[in-house]
């Protein structure tokens, strides 16, 4: 039962790779890059902490280079001491503590009046209020959202199966793209790093979310 189930999980990879969009098919101006949560306390310090969320830093970076015309859209993670997301996360990304911080790798790509970077006080990116009154300007005119960062099965997936699931509602047709050379979780227990990836990636590929290898 085991080995049946270990194939089917290799055929869910196979499943979502293969596939590759080019950045230069989609409007700039109807597109926005969102960055999930590259804060200090996901990459370089802390509890959730992981060499392999610094693995995707460079592809993010190249992505952003050239990206132009694009909006950008970055999610920090930051928790008061209450917050009750840190009884089941544990202690991270507390105000104050340096976790909370956009990476520096990435702090001068959040300048500039195309870029909005937007706090949140949970896993899902999509209730904070900053992003609900960025999304109420411009979701007539944003067409495309490439989802980016970390945690790939947890704040990554959360955000992008609820923008699919909005847009689907008021019958919109809006692509939500995840590269997977650009989202990344972490190893820590029971929480293997590659299962949970290729489980969530395969999850939103199945809710109509765009997995691809990689926007070239």
């Amino acid at each position: 039962m085991l080995s049946s189930s270990i194939n089917k999980i290799l055929d869910m990879d196979k499943e979502i790779r293969g596939a590759s969009i080019r950045l230069e098919d989609l409007q700039k101006g109807k597109t926005a890059i969102v960055v999930v949560d590259m804060v200090n306390g996901f990459v370089h310090q802390g509890l959730l902490s992981s060499p392999r969320i610094l693995a995707i830093v460079d592809p993010i970076k190249r992505l952003m280079a050239r990206a132009q015309g694009c909006e950008k859209i970055f999610f920090l993670d930051r928790h008061s001491d209450s917050s009750p997301e840190l009884k089941t996360y544990g202690i991270h990304a507390v105000i104050g503590s340096g976790e909370d911080e956009l990476i520096p790798e990435l702090a001068g790509m959040a300048e500039g009046a195309a870029a909005t970077v937007i706090q949140k006080n949970s896993t899902n990116g999509f209730h904070a209020p900053g992003f609900r009154a960025w999304l109420e300007k411009n979701e007539g005119r944003i067409e495309n959202y490439i989802v980016t960062g970390c945690e790939a099965d947890i704040c990554v997936a959360h955000f992008a199966a609820t923008m699919k699931t909005y847009f689907n509602e008021k019958n919109l047709n809006r692509r939500i793209i995840v590269p997977i050379d650009c989202v990344e979780t972490y190893d820590y227990g029971t929480h293997d790093g590659d299962l949970m990836k290729v489980i969530s990636l395969w999850e939103m590929k199945l809710n109509g979310i765009e997995v691809v290898d990689e926007i070239t």
